[in-house]
């Protein structure tokens, strides 16, 4: 038998939210810009004359306005993924992203967006399927409740919250990533193995939509593995390593 855990990077990979990068020009006029076009010219900043200031990442560090944003948010490439991910198999999934908030306001966000995106016959589905799974008592609990139960067990990654800083003890987001994920594989290996047995295989996927960190994730964490991954820019199509 085989458990299929899974791990989602959050911007322009599960939603596409409207937070923006605010990028300081030679006048001394701020540009804002979104996660998506900043993907497209991180490596150029110089040669654009834009600088990261202080201020450029504020709003990816507030987690009242991750909230927001989550109610303004639209589906990306990788959300059938996770609902594959949370209706078909009822597995763990980690969120492992470059935003600075808490990891409850994270939660706290995906739960917003598995409300809004998901269908309540869906939503019904999954839950018959992790109760039993986990053989929960469920005569008593709203669908909500169950479903802070399931995303009590996922984890979630916000690689520029300075606790994860300082959990890692680095500062480098492709070591971060890296890091991040390779905890997550070590949680939910032990998670399978005290809860279905010693016997059930883990395959885990990562899915990201910047290039750069899936690079960073391969070279360092999956090649010493069979893991598959998401590629976003390929209309989320499954790639195994």
């Amino acid at each position: 038998m085989e458990y299929k855990a899974y791990s989602f990077d959050l911007d322009d990979n599960l939603l596409k939210l409207p937070t923006e990068i605010s990028l300081k020009q030679p006048t001394g006029k701020i540009l804002k810009i979104s996660t998506l076009e900043f993907e497209k010219i991180r490596s150029s900043l110089k040669k654009l004359n834009l600088e990261i200031i202080p201020k450029s990442f504020e709003d990816f560090r507030s987690d009242e306005q991750f909230l927001i944003d989550i109610n303004k948010s639209k589906k990306a490439g990788s959300w059938k993924n996770l609902e594959n991910c949370i209706i078909q198999h009822t597995s763990i999934f980690a969120i492992i992203t470059a935003r600075g908030h808490t990891p409850k306001a994270l939660k706290e966000g995906l739960k917003l967006a598995i409300i809004k995106n998901i269908s309540k016959s869906q939503l019904q589905k999954f839950t018959q399927k992790f109760t039993t799974k986990y053989k929960i008592k469920s005569e008593n609990l709203t669908q909500e409740e169950i479903l802070d139960k399931y995303l009590n067990l996922c984890k979630f990654y916000p690689l520029n919250n300075p606790e994860t800083i300082k959990k890692f003890k680095t500062k480098d987001l492709g070591e971060l990533k890296a890091l991040a994920f390779e905890d997550f594989q070590n949680y939910i290996k032990k998670h399978v193995r005290e809860n279905f047995g010693k016997k059930i295989k883990v395959k885990i996927g990562f899915s990201d939509d910047s290039i750069f960190h899936l690079k960073k994730i391969i070279s360092s964490i999956l090649k010493k593995h069979g893991i598959f991954f998401y590629q976003t820019s390929d209309k989320g199509k499954t790639s195994f390593i």
